[in-house]
């Protein structure tokens, strides 16, 4: 669903965490100028970019499914 507006438009979408298989909606402000901005998986926190104004709001949809409890940590290598 996508709410178009003068100052870019809102986009709202369901994605899977890549970790921890816990569904959620994102809801967030597209901006024009190719800002962008990070939100977490609510389960593992799990960060993933959107191109937007400010960090978007992120609602669970369905709880992790992997059967565990720990947090997602990058690796630098």
């Amino acid at each position: 669903m996508d709410d178009t507006g003068p100052d870019g438009h809102l986009s709202v979408f369901e994605q899977s965490c890549a970790y921890c298989g816990a569904r959620f909606r994102v809801l967030a402000q597209v901006a024009h100028e190719h800002q962008h901005a990070s939100y977490p998986c609510p389960e593992c926190g799990k960060r993933y970019e959107i191109e937007a104004d400010a960090e978007p709001e992120v609602q669970l949809l369905r709880r992790r499914g992997d059967g565990k409890d720990d947090r997602y940590q990058e690796t630098m290598f």
